[in-house]
């Protein structure tokens, strides 16, 4: 089978790109190991609730990347929900407040002493005014954020905001130029972040209908076992009964697992080891679906002390839950050893029950469904100083026609926006490509 265009993996990453490049007329196929397409943003129903397979907020999809994606093909960005500030609360210790968002917000919250409150107002402002070019490099978000207050409970707050904004546990780690790039684009605009009506298929949906109405093929159940290599040129993606041929190929796999990809001791297995050494990001989520309304004056809570964190996914988007119930998506963010560990996992899993007992009086007896994923993968890459100086680039440098899309590229944004811009970068440098080569065609005859 020949391609223009061959894609691996048929998540977000995949499917994006590969709607993108269909659009432009390119010959698409994407190969997807898995029985279903999404990867990780993989939707599906049970007993009337939309699960999602974990995390799944979406950064400024009416203003942001998402709606520059749906500009390309012509499409409206997916309908979605965002959350009530004033009914999104914090706990710190024995406080539970909301927070809000408005300047007159801060200054009445019961989450922070008046003193503590102008720490936090004042920190607000510093995150407006930041000019991230100018933080030396190598600096950590905790190392910023102690420079702005000396105030514990305002301290512990903004590296709250860290976690929250991010996945990672510790947020402290985060390189703060990046961290602080990435607030600016998103914490103040009006649609800072939102839940999709219908769960993340109501967008790799419409990615999967302009990828095959544009002619492209999308290929489940079929892992690929190798690339093939000739004349510094990937020719093929090979499985266990056929040759993918194409003119250029796109990997979307994790950093981790696409060394397997590649010959042991040749050049491209080389290039691909260097990424597979980076620290991903992983949380403890349990979704639950609740046959009655168990709690219905909160969209949210967040634990500041543990970064516990509880979404009344359906209070924000109802459609995801019965009429009747409830859909909520519990989460625990996990450090590396936490995710490696299996007795400090658990002890997560317990603090995150805990919190439920807390937070849901009664949750146990309106359980309708429930799935826990003890370690979900939420981004292949940490966005950490170290890690950031050896990100995944747009193509490869050991063969001539290999580029890289998903979440651990060397793009200046976060979670799945990181995506949707590499899906643009590539479709743009394999279109440019492929309107170079006539010309350079035509030079080489004429020589």
């Amino acid at each position: 089978m020949k391609s223009d265009v061959v894609i691996i993996g048929g998540g977000l990453a995949g499917l994006s790109t590969g709607a993108l490049l269909a659009k432009q007329g390119k010959r698409v196929t994407v190969i997807e190991k898995g029985n279903q397409p999404g990867g990780r943003a993989y939707t599906y129903e049970e007993k009337g609730f939309t699960f999602n397979y974990g995390p799944h907020a979406m950064y400024i999809p009416e203003s942001g990347i998402l709606a520059d994606v749906m500009a390309r093909l012509g499409r409206p960005v997916p309908k979605c929900g965002y959350p009530d500030n004033m009914r999104a609360y914090w706990a710190d210790g024995d406080r539970l407040a909301v927070m809000g968002a408005k300047p007159h917000q801060v200054l009445t919250t019961k989450l922070f002493s008046l003193g503590e409150r102008m720490q936090v107002v004042k920190l607000m402002l510093a995150l407006k005014s930041a000019k991230p070019a100018t933080v030396a490099p190598g600096t950590t978000w905790r190392e910023w954020v102690d420079a702005q207050t000396n105030a514990p409970a305002v301290r512990r707050f903004a590296l709250a905001l860290g976690t929250v904004n991010t996945y990672t546990r510790p947020s402290g780690e985060l390189d703060a130029a990046w961290m602080l790039a990435h607030f600016k684009r998103v914490l103040f605009a009006k649609d800072f972040v939102g839940y999709m009506s219908g769960g993340w298929r109501s967008m790799y949906d419409v990615f999967i209908e302009e990828l095959e109405s544009n002619g492209g093929t999308l290929v489940t159940g079929t892992r690929i076992d190798r690339l093939e290599v000739a004349d510094g040129r990937i020719v093929a993606a090979v499985t266990a009964d056929a040759r993918y041929e194409a003119d250029a190929f796109v990997c979307t796999l994790p950093p981790q697992d696409a060394p397997a990809l590649a010959t042991d001791g040749s050049p491209l297995r080389t290039e691909l080891q260097q990424w597979e050494t980076l620290v991903d990001v992983r949380a403890l989520c349990m979704d639950i679906g609740f046959s009655r309304k168990v709690r219905d004056n909160l969209a949210l809570v967040f634990d500041i002390e543990r970064d516990l964190y509880y979404s009344v996914h359906s209070f924000t988007t109802p459609d995801l839950a019965p009429a009747t119930g409830q859909l909520l998506h519990a989460m625990a963010y996990l450090s590396p050893e936490e995710a490696a560990d299996e007795t400090l996992l658990a002890g997560r899993k317990a603090e995150l029950v805990t919190g439920l007992d807390l937070h849901f009086p009664g949750w146990r007896d309106a359980i309708a469904v429930e799935r826990t994923m003890p370690t979900a993968k939420v981004v292949g890459a940490r966005q950490t100083p170290a890690n950031r100086k050896n990100m995944v680039p747009l193509r490869a440098a050991s063969v001539d026609n290999l580029y890289f899309a998903g979440d651990s590229r060397d793009i200046p944004y976060d979670l799945s926006l990181i995506t949707l811009a590499a899906a643009m970068e590539v479709a743009d440098a394999i279109g440019s490509a492929s309107q170079a080569k006539p010309a350079a065609a035509i030079a080489g005859a004429a020589g």
